[in-house]
Parts: C-alpha cells; structure tokens; sequence
C-alpha cells in the first residue's frame, strides 16, 4: 500500500492488488472502472467489424438478433457499476454505430421494438 500500512487476517498477511477480476469483471482499487471499459471498447469494436462483414449476408431479423447476442449482452453486463463514469461515452458511441449498422440507418428505434 502507499502508506505502507499492512494489513493480516489470522495471522495471514493480506496482499494489496491495484486491479483485480471478479466474475468477469476488473475491479481497480480506485474504482474507476477505466479498465473495464477500455476491454469493452476493444471487444465492441470486434463486434462492430464482425457485423460490418455479416451484413449483406443476412437478414434485418438475424443481425437483430446478432445485436442482442453479441453487443447488448457485452455492455449490459455491469452496466450497474460503469455506466456513470466519465469514460464509458465512448461505449455508447460505438453502441449507436453498430446499431446504425445494422438497421442501416441513423434511427435505434426500430431495433428495440
């Protein structure tokens, strides 16, 4: 720790981490959550590249349900501890590009019907 301060639990002694995973997400000591959207963002830009090439392969339907499987199941997942943070704009961002994508226009509505 930066204090130096150590702390044990029965005689064992506790290890000070900066980060940590836990159930699939990384929890930093300061909770910024700046780890955990940056892996988002690489993940979402995957998935955005992914369904840019599916595209004219498939059906409104099936890129719908790509949607649902592959982005919205990526960012809802801890959203509850993310979201607020300054940083996570840029998630939503690249959310609304690949929603755009695969409705093939600038409206989200149509999607979430």
């Amino acid at each position: 720790m930066k204090n130096g301060m150590q702390i044990s639990y029965e005689n064992k002694q506790i290890t000070n981490l900066h980060s940590t995973k836990f159930l699939g997400l990384m929890i930093e000591s300061s909770l910024s959550w700046k780890n955990r959207i940056d892996v988002l963002i690489s993940k979402l830009n995957k998935e955005c590249y992914a369904i840019m090439s599916v595209k004219l392969l498939m059906s409104s339907e099936v890129l719908r349900m790509i949607y649902f499987a592959y982005v919205h199941s990526i960012i809802s997942y801890g959203m509850v501890f993310w979201w607020n943070y300054s940083h996570s704009k840029i998630i939503f961002k690249i959310q609304k590009r690949i929603i755009s994508i695969t409705m093939n226009s600038s409206s989200s509505s149509r999607l979430l019907s």
